[in-house]
């Protein structure tokens, strides 16, 4: 069995140049929307779901990357997760998954800042505010956990 080592993380843009961070999206390394994360949990859950499907031929996309997006967002949709939890020109900051080595270009694009995928940062607005953060977090978590056991 190949352990797949996995590193998440997260930062500020040095950059306004959007392309160049999206030329280091491959197979094995995801650029994400951080409103989308919740929590740094949430982020590291997703990746070893994502590897494990890989790993257990239960996978939705056919790389990695793609597949984090998709337990990130709910979603079964490739196109929708990509929408819904991509990079495009108006984020400031992103989250990342590593399935593997980690792009050294990467942080010269990014300042790695560990705030960005805050859980107090996560757009709740989709929740009942009096059930709190941390429920909240257990409900993403829960919903990202189910989303391969799914019916396809």
């Amino acid at each position: 069995m190949h352990v797949v080592e996995l590193t998440v993380g997260c930062g500020r843009l040095k950059t306004k140049k959007i392309e160049d961070l999206k030329s280091l999206i491959g197979p094995n390394f995801a650029l994400i929307n951080p409103k989308v994360v919740c929590g740094k949990l949430h982020l590291q859950q997703a990746a070893y779901l994502s590897a494990s499907a890989h790993q257990g031929n239960y996978n939705l996309a056919n790389d990695k990357s793609t597949e984090v997006l998709l337990y990130l967002t709910a979603q079964r949709q490739i196109s929708k997760a990509i929408k819904i939890g991509g990079i495009d020109n108006t984020i400031e900051s992103l989250a990342w998954v590593s399935f593997g080595e980690t792009p050294k270009k990467l942080f010269e694009l990014v300042k790695k800042d560990e705030s960005v995928i805050d859980i107090s940062n996560f757009d709740s607005s989709g929740f009942n505010s009096e059930i709190g953060i941390n429920k909240i977090q257990k409900i993403v978590m829960t919903k990202t956990a189910t989303l391969s056991v799914q019916s396809r």
